[in-house]
């Protein structure tokens, strides 16, 4: 449609921290500094956030 070209890096970090063995491979196609620990305590955040969301839906819808 636009005629752009795009490439998927596949970038995943686990709720409980993991990451793959090609993680940092795929990171260095990334420009830009990335290091791995704030990207974990963003994925750990992150997880906590939905969480956090789903367990206090469930205890209102409880309490009602």
């Amino acid at each position: 449609m636009w005629n752009v070209k795009t490439k998927v890096i596949p970038v995943i970090i686990g709720a409980t921290v993991t990451i793959s063995k090609a993680f940092r491979k795929y990171m260095s196609n990334i420009p830009g500094g990335h290091e791995v620990k704030q990207l974990q305590k963003a994925a750990t955040l992150g997880t906590v956030h939905v969480l956090r969301k789903v367990l206090t839906y469930r205890w209102r819808q409880r309490r009602n």
